[in-house]
């Protein structure tokens, strides 16, 4: 599969992350096969997929807690193969839940991690919990800490040794709303300002639709799919929403006239894929049966509608 090239503003960002052929054989089977695909600089990066899809394992690779079966991963230009140290330490990671000291208040337990980083001072400790927000609380125990609390903490954790790529596994499970809102625009930030490539692995697809600049599909080992989340969504046919007075009847009708079209229903709505100059044609159609219309709209294709459309028709062998 040909990648497409991510470029901001038409000029195209720097490689961070390079993985190259990379596969994994666990027991004679082969878990992970032949990924290749970069990630830029100042990216937020999507890795979507359906459970044992891999992902985690992927993740695993490019943290140093897997080694690899074949292939490489270049981190700034450094192998995780023959280079681990200097590749490592461009990495900043939550993988699953961050573990804290829940005794110790946030600030300590960051200053326990800084001892385990070289040169972290108390003015870049400062600087991470800032930028998390966590001021106002960060001299009490984590164990008083709501789940959006610890996350954000992790973040710092992970940022103290200001890392060039940031990788966050699930980093909204278990958040409710305003937390899930809080820890987006958090990545969001990291990437524009600090200039970080940020990789994200979730199973909330309408989050990941707001959060990230490009997404990439894994199924079964493979990776399926991968584009800018603007591409993704205005690919294919738009799909439109009719509101009528009988859409069963209206679907019937449709069905009959235009073989190429398969409307839903889904209250007093008939939904459909087409092109645009089909539009007047079903109005007009409608119009001479006698069915009254409402409102007729564009609607645009959610990240969910695409992933289930790729995951469903693309058959990986």
């Amino acid at each position: 599969m040909v990648e497409k090239q991510f470029q901001k503003g038409g000029i195209g960002v720097n490689a961070v992350i390079q993985l190259e052929n990379v596969s994994k054989t666990i027991k004679g089977k082969k878990i992970i096969d032949s990924l290749n695909f970069t990630i830029q600089e100042g990216e937020v990066f999507g890795f979507l997929g359906p459970n044992g899809a891999g992902k985690t394992t992927t993740i695993r690779m490019i943290v140093g807690l897997m080694k690899l079966s074949e292939g490489d991963i270049t981190i700034s230009g450094h192998s995780i193969q023959t280079e681990f140290e200097d590749a490592i330490r461009h990495i900043g990671a939550i993988v699953e839940n961050p573990e804290m000291y829940k005794f110790l208040s946030g600030y300590d337990n960051l200053k326990q991690y800084a001892r385990m980083q070289k040169s972290v001072s108390r003015e870049r400790i400062d600087e991470v919990v800032k930028l998390v927000g966590l001021e106002d609380r960060i001299h009490d125990k984590v164990k008083t800490y709501s789940l959006g609390m610890r996350q954000r903490l992790g973040i710092a954790q992970s940022l103290l040794h200001r890392p060039k790529v940031l990788i966050l596994d699930e980093p909204t499970n278990g958040l409710d709303p305003a937390g899930i809102k809080e820890i987006r625009q958090y990545i969001r930030d990291l990437a524009e300002k600090e200039r970080m490539a940020v990789i994200v692995s979730s199973h909330l697809l309408s989050e990941m639709e707001m959060m990230c600049d490009r997404i990439g599909i894994l199924q079964k080992g493979k990776l399926i799919d991968m584009q800018s989340v603007r591409g993704w969504m205005e690919e294919g046919r738009d799909t439109y929403s009719i509101e009528v007075d009988n859409a069963e009847m209206a679907a019937k009708y449709m069905k009959m006239a235009f073989e190429d079209l398969q409307p839903k229903i889904s209250r007093g709505r008939i939904t459909f894929e087409a092109d645009k100059e089909q539009i007047p044609l079903v109005i007009h159609f409608f119009a001479g049966k006698g069915i009254d219309m409402y409102e007729v709209k564009k609607a645009s294709k959610s990240l969910e509608e695409r992933f289930l459309d790729i995951t469903e028709k693309r058959e990986v062998m």
